[in-house]
């Protein structure tokens, strides 16, 4: 699979595109941060998008150093990143 990065240096936004897809909605990933997911009709992650890199940096610090992401997201209204243990 082949993923696409976007970054629009006028704004400081940066895209990851993941899977190609027609977009549905944005599910914000933390509030207050400037972080979101992509989503298709049926839930599948299309691209992650950050409004700057800090903000991409401080939801990853958050999540304890590593975020990841399910390649579906059943239930947007409550989907929340999950921390991932360091190996």
């Amino acid at each position: 699979m082949t993923y696409r990065f976007t970054h629009d240096p006028e704004s400081g936004a940066g895209y990851i595109r993941l899977r190609e897809g027609e977009y549905a909605e944005t599910i914000p990933l933390t509030p207050g941060l400037g972080v979101g997911v992509d989503i298709d009709a049926e839930g599948l992650v299309l691209g992650i998008e950050f409004l700057s890199f800090e903000e991409y940096a401080e939801l990853v610090g958050r999540a304890g150093g590593v975020l990841e992401l399910p390649e579906r997201i059943e239930d947007p209204v409550n989907f929340r990143p999950e921390k991932v243990p360091h190996s």
